[in-house]
């Protein structure tokens, strides 16, 4: 005889058993799941599942085999990728489990995680990392109580990454042990699939690097998930670069759709890097060492006022025209600096919004008006973050107006932007729109830019910096930005009268492991789920299905990353 659960949501705590239904039936309520609920679909799936990822791929190969045995079966496969979306459905559509499995919305593009549908064999299986039953009534949602499932976890038996879930579905009839055999049966060939692919793909990519190094003089490299290839004259340069850099600089290229790059070695030299993406995974990289070309990388004093040194790619595009421009970031990344250079070649006029504190608002307007008719070169309002909304109002006209003779340069602390509908409103005004990245995402400049910061402190002196020295101060976090640095360098430069600066000469907390945690693909992976999470409005569920993780990993990489949410 069946047992039943009441819906109001007691459960019976019988045997050991009943004790995981228990959990699981508390867990789902937790989650705000109803008995009620249905599955999630996406109305468009169109681009939702790329035909060559490594799941689909494995999956596909391997149910296909099976697919015209089910079709006479009362048996239905389902298959969920690590976030707990269904991407494929197997079996017997004539039959009644397949009629039934599909009326419950049970079609690609449902969410069948914990978090949506509660005890289930998809999201239970990805939750707790290991096989589950679940009959009839177990089903926390009532809509699947006409079922037996089980739900296995599938994964790469390479990498041991958890990839999704299959999930075995029969009338509630069946005998579960049936369908626990048949699942993980199901499972081991789509994981040896899995493996299978990975072989092939890395086969496939040593064939490329192979055919792109053979007969050259270049150097030549090829980068797979688990694999690194590289010819003699790469290796002599792969010696100075971070793997972690090098791998988080191809992702940022890959996802700008540039076959270009650079990343910064030692203290004084750049390495350009020419990308080749190979369909089935990975890279081929050309690696170009410039830094015997002196018009490339300086090689003598950096400028004195170093804004060039600093901002110039992202500047360059504003200066010299027409139309006002507003510039934004972090407080600390030097937004007085780049306003100051994004207004070349006209001199500028400033204006600080922070006086507004001292002189009033009425005395304040007046100067500001007073500014904007008498300068013809350029006008930069810094700090308009600072500003009420009766000289905000005023500002937001100033930047639209055409009929200004001045060149207005706006600069404003990004986290005010993020939090001011009013504020955003006036930047968005601007002709042109300027981000300084915070120091924290700058780590590929360090090099450079820690030794032009160091010119410019000890003008009379030479400072250099070891490729040691200049990965500790990159590992940091940098919340004050270039302001913390500079304070920083002044204390270590105060120290030497010149030579070269080691790890040693840092202070403890940029020498020890524990306090530099993110460096290379961990500083990636940080920025890539702080914007998924702020992009869901801090669900972690949503965040985890964009970042294509399980939301176990995510809180997991939450905690382990030190973000909090």
């Amino acid at each position: 005889m069946k047992k039943s659960y009441a819906l109001g949501g007691h459960v019976p705590q019988v045997t050991s058993r009943r004790s995981e239904v228990d959990f699981a039936w508390k867990r789902s309520q937790l989650c705000g799941v109803t008995h009620d609920s249905l599955p999630e679909n996406l109305t468009d799936t169109t681009n939702l599942f790329p035909a060559k990822t490594a799941l689909l791929r494995a999956a596909g190969a391997t149910l296909s085999a099976v697919g015209d045995e089910l079709a006479g079966l009362d048996l239905s496969l389902l298959v969920a990728d690590r976030s707990g979306l269904l991407v494929q459905t197997v079996g017997g559509a004539q039959s009644r489990i397949g009629a039934q499995v599909e009326q419950r919305g049970l079609i690609a593009g449902a969410d069948l995680s914990e978090e949506k549908l509660g005890f289930n064999g998809i999201g239970t299986a990805l939750e707790t990392g290991r096989g589950i039953t679940v009959d009839g009534d177990e089903h926390f949602v009532e809509a699947f109580r006409d079922f037996s499932c089980f739900g296995i976890p599938i994964i790469h038996p390479g990498s041991k990454r958890l990839e999704g879930a299959l999930n075995v579905t029969a009338p509630t009839e069946s005998t579960t042990s049936l369908l626990e055999g048949f699942g993980r049966t199901m499972v081991h060939q789509i994981e040896q699939q899995l493996l299978q692919n990975t072989y092939h793909d890395e086969y496939s990519l040593m064939s490329e690097f192979l055919q792109a190094s053979r007969g050259t003089d270049q150097a030549v490299c090829a980068i797979g998930d688990e694999t690194v290839m590289s010819n003699q004259k790469a290796e002599g340069l792969l010696e100075h670069i971070d793997y972690g850099v090098l791998r988080s600089t191809i992702a940022e290229a890959r996802l700008a759709r540039s076959s270009q790059a650079s990343i910064a070695v030692a203290s004084d030299r750049l390495v350009a890097v020419d990308i080749r993406y190979i369909r089935s995974g990975g890279e081929i990289l050309t690696l170009h060492p410039l830094w015997q070309k002196k018009a490339t990388i300086p090689r003598g004093r950096p400028r004195a006022n170093m804004a060039g040194e600093v901002w110039g790619g992202r500047l360059k595009a504003v200066q010299g025209r027409s139309g006002s421009v507003a510039v934004v970031g972090e407080p600390g990344t030097g937004r007085t600096s780049a306003a100051r250079e994004a207004s070349r070649p006209l001199e500028p006029t400033l204006i600080d919004c922070v006086d507004l504190q001292t002189a009033g608002a009425q005395v304040w307007s007046k100067r500001l008006q007073k500014a904007v008719g008498a300068t013809t070169g350029a006008l930069i309002i810094d700090n308009i973050d600072l500003l009420p909304t009766a000289q905000l109002s005023f500002l937001r006209q100033l930047v639209s107006d055409d009929a200004s003779s001045a060149r207005i340069v706006i600069t404003a602390d990004s986290h005010a932007q993020e939090a001011d509908g009013r504020l955003r409103s006036v930047l968005s005004m601007a002709d042109q729109y300027v981000e300084l990245p915070p120091l924290r995402e700058r780590v590929a400049e360090f090099p450079i830019l820690i030794e032009a910061m160091a010119q410019k402190i000890a003008s009379k002196k030479r400072f250099t910096f070891s490729a040691t020295a200049s990965q500790g101060l990159a590992r940091a976090h940098w919340p004050g930005n270039l302001v913390q640095l500079r304070k920083v360098l002044m204390q270590v430069l105060a120290e030497r009268a010149s030579g070269q600066i080691t790890l040693s000469d840092l202070p403890e907390i940029y020498r020890r492991d524990q306090n530099q945690p993110l460096f290379g693909l961990d500083r990636a992976e940080r920025a890539a789920i702080v914007e998924a999470m702020a992009a869901a409005e801090g669900n972690k569920n949503q965040a985890a299905r964009a970042l294509g993780m399980s939301r176990t990993t995510l809180y997991r990489r939450l905690r382990s990353l030190k973000i909090e949410y």
